[in-house]
């Protein structure tokens, strides 16, 4: 029996590992900045269909109850609340990494009658550091009819309703 081991037989060299490393690097510094601006689309889609779940309860509900019902969306702590008990059926909570502008006066909120209809007018624009994206919410006054889109306006700034382009 020969239990001598040929040179190509005994596993891989530190330079082959360390090339083998710094290859691996490479790639995954490419691919990096792809991968975070698809997990943060993502997550400015999750937090548009929560901004949008919580105000179409809140309508809903208040036609349902035939009351007046207000949803508050806070741009800082990123809460969704209602004003009273049963005008939303749980508060929301936007990922805090999603950054959140209105042109709302005074507070984002948004009252709805017993009607379905609101007194109110405005934009919710929302984005994140990663992507370029930024989705937009739009909500008529009097008839309380909403439209979301892709918002074309700067990241930065007041907040207008003609740059949400419908997607």
């Amino acid at each position: 029996k020969n239990n001598t081991m040929r040179k190509g037989d005994r596993g891989y060299t530190l330079q082959e590992l360390m090339i083998a490393l710094v290859i691996i690097g490479i790639i995954a510094a490419i691919a990096s900045p792809s991968f975070m601006g698809l997990l943060s689309r993502y997550r400015l889609e999750e937090a548009l269909q929560q901004l949008l779940g919580a105000i179409n309860e809140t309508q809903r509900l208040a036609m349902v109850q035939g009351k007046s019902c207000r949803i508050n969306v806070n741009t800082s702590t990123h809460n969704i609340t209602a004003n009273s008990a049963g005008c939303l059926l749980s508060d929301r909570q936007i990922n805090s990494a999603i950054k959140i502008r209105s042109n709302f006066p005074g507070s984002t909120n948004i009252t709805f009658s017993y009607k379905g209809s609101t007194t109110r007018m405005g934009t919710i624009v929302l984005s994140s550091d990663y992507t370029d994206s930024q989705k937009c919410f739009v909500i008529a006054l009097g008839t309380g009819i909403k439209r979301i889109g892709n918002y074309n306006g700067s990241k930065t700034g007041s907040v207008s309703g003609n740059n949400c382009k419908t997607e």
